[in-house]
Protein backbone atom coordinates (compact mmCIF):
# COMPACT_ATOMS: atom_id res chain seq x y z
CA UNK A 1 0.00 0.00 0.00
CA UNK A 2 2.46 2.64 0.94
CA UNK A 3 4.39 1.45 -2.25
CA UNK A 4 1.43 2.31 -4.52
CA UNK A 5 1.10 6.25 -2.62
CA UNK A 6 4.90 6.47 -2.73
CA UNK A 7 4.80 5.86 -7.04
CA UNK A 8 1.31 7.84 -7.01
CA UNK A 9 2.85 11.11 -5.42
CA UNK A 10 6.27 10.88 -7.59
CA UNK A 11 4.01 10.37 -10.88
CA UNK A 12 2.02 13.66 -9.78
CA UNK A 13 5.16 15.63 -8.97
CA UNK A 14 6.62 14.84 -12.14
CA UNK A 15 3.43 15.84 -13.94
CA UNK A 16 3.51 19.24 -12.47
CA UNK A 17 6.70 19.90 -12.74
CA UNK A 18 6.13 18.86 -16.75
CA UNK A 19 3.36 20.91 -16.91
CA UNK A 20 5.22 24.08 -15.02
CA UNK A 21 8.23 23.64 -18.04
CA UNK A 22 5.60 24.01 -20.73
CA UNK A 23 3.63 26.78 -19.54
CA UNK A 24 6.92 29.47 -19.14
CA UNK A 25 8.19 28.57 -23.01
CA UNK A 26 4.65 29.96 -24.42
CA UNK A 27 4.48 33.28 -25.82
CA UNK A 28 0.88 32.94 -24.16
CA UNK A 29 1.63 34.37 -20.47
CA UNK A 30 -2.04 34.74 -19.40
CA UNK A 31 -1.70 38.97 -18.98
CA UNK A 32 -3.49 41.32 -21.37
CA UNK A 33 -1.24 44.21 -22.17
CA UNK A 34 -3.08 47.39 -22.32
CA UNK A 35 -0.32 48.53 -23.78
CA UNK A 36 1.87 46.94 -26.43
CA UNK A 37 5.32 48.92 -27.73
CA UNK A 38 7.99 47.33 -30.09
CA UNK A 39 11.70 49.04 -30.00
CA UNK A 40 13.63 47.80 -32.74
CA UNK A 41 14.89 50.38 -34.09
CA UNK A 42 14.17 53.85 -31.26
CA UNK A 43 16.61 53.79 -28.37
CA UNK A 44 14.22 55.25 -26.66
CA UNK A 45 10.67 55.96 -26.16
CA UNK A 46 7.81 57.11 -24.22
CA UNK A 47 4.06 55.63 -22.79
CA UNK A 48 1.62 56.26 -20.84
CA UNK A 49 -0.66 53.70 -18.38
CA UNK A 50 -3.12 53.64 -15.90
CA UNK A 51 -2.24 52.26 -13.15
CA UNK A 52 -2.52 48.92 -12.67
CA UNK A 53 -2.00 48.28 -16.71
CA UNK A 54 -0.06 45.70 -18.08
CA UNK A 55 3.07 47.05 -20.36
CA UNK A 56 4.36 44.87 -22.84
CA UNK A 57 8.15 46.02 -24.41
CA UNK A 58 9.02 44.37 -27.27
CA UNK A 59 12.79 44.42 -29.31
CA UNK A 60 14.91 42.61 -31.47
CA UNK A 61 17.02 40.56 -29.38
CA UNK A 62 21.56 41.80 -29.75
CA UNK A 63 22.81 38.59 -30.46
CA UNK A 64 23.71 39.38 -33.83
CA UNK A 65 25.58 42.29 -32.89
CA UNK A 66 27.37 40.30 -30.09
CA UNK A 67 25.51 40.80 -27.09
CA UNK A 68 22.41 39.26 -25.10
CA UNK A 69 20.19 41.11 -23.19
CA UNK A 70 21.27 40.91 -19.14
CA UNK A 71 18.67 42.51 -17.37
CA UNK A 72 16.36 45.69 -16.70
CA UNK A 73 16.61 48.73 -14.34
CA UNK A 74 13.39 50.65 -12.88
CA UNK A 75 11.78 51.52 -9.64
CA UNK A 76 10.34 48.61 -8.16
CA UNK A 77 7.73 50.65 -6.22
CA UNK A 78 6.25 52.05 -9.13
CA UNK A 79 6.58 49.30 -11.68
CA UNK A 80 6.68 45.30 -11.12
CA UNK A 81 7.90 43.03 -13.94
CA UNK A 82 6.15 39.85 -14.82
CA UNK A 83 7.97 38.12 -17.68
CA UNK A 84 10.84 37.99 -19.55
CA UNK A 85 10.82 35.33 -22.22
CA UNK A 86 13.08 35.22 -25.42
CA UNK A 87 11.43 33.78 -28.89
CA UNK A 88 11.89 33.65 -32.32
CA UNK A 89 9.69 35.28 -35.11
CA UNK A 90 9.91 35.36 -38.31
CA UNK A 91 13.87 33.84 -38.11
CA UNK A 92 14.28 37.00 -35.64
CA UNK A 93 15.66 36.49 -32.69
CA UNK A 94 12.97 38.65 -29.97
CA UNK A 95 12.58 39.14 -26.26
CA UNK A 96 9.95 40.83 -24.53
CA UNK A 97 9.39 42.36 -20.86
CA UNK A 98 5.97 42.10 -19.49
CA UNK A 99 5.49 45.43 -16.78
CA UNK A 100 2.67 45.78 -14.36
CA UNK A 101 2.21 49.89 -13.29
CA UNK A 102 1.89 49.98 -9.36
CA UNK A 103 1.57 53.71 -8.57
CA UNK A 104 1.04 57.00 -10.58
CA UNK A 105 4.58 58.69 -11.19
CA UNK A 106 7.23 58.46 -13.83
CA UNK A 107 9.77 55.83 -13.72
CA UNK A 108 12.45 55.02 -16.23
CA UNK A 109 12.82 51.17 -17.72
CA UNK A 110 16.44 50.84 -18.60
CA UNK A 111 17.39 47.47 -20.86
CA UNK A 112 20.73 46.33 -20.53
CA UNK A 113 23.39 44.35 -22.63
CA UNK A 114 26.06 42.67 -22.15
CA UNK A 115 28.59 41.41 -24.93
CA UNK A 116 28.79 37.84 -25.12
CA UNK A 117 32.73 37.54 -24.92
CA UNK A 118 32.31 39.64 -21.44
CA UNK A 119 32.67 43.29 -20.97
CA UNK A 120 31.13 45.92 -19.44
CA UNK A 121 27.02 46.19 -19.60
CA UNK A 122 25.36 49.18 -21.36
CA UNK A 123 22.20 50.13 -21.47
CA UNK A 124 20.56 48.94 -24.84
CA UNK A 125 16.97 50.90 -24.69
CA UNK A 126 15.27 53.38 -22.56
CA UNK A 127 11.62 53.82 -21.89
CA UNK A 128 10.18 56.36 -19.97
CA UNK A 129 7.02 54.72 -18.50
CA UNK A 130 4.20 57.61 -17.01
CA UNK A 131 1.09 56.69 -14.92
CA UNK A 132 -1.68 58.73 -13.66
CA UNK A 133 -0.13 62.39 -14.47
CA UNK A 134 -3.31 63.51 -16.46
CA UNK A 135 -5.83 62.99 -14.20
CA UNK A 136 -6.43 66.59 -13.47
CA UNK A 137 -8.36 69.13 -15.16
CA UNK A 138 -5.12 70.64 -16.30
Amino acid sequence: MLRKINGFSVAVVFFFMLAGCFGSSSLETGLSPAEHIEIDDDYSTEVTLERGDVLAVDMLNPLGKGYRISGASFDPSMLRMERFFEYTEDGESRARYLFTALMDGSSDILIKMKPLQGGTEEVYRQVTVGTGENDGLF
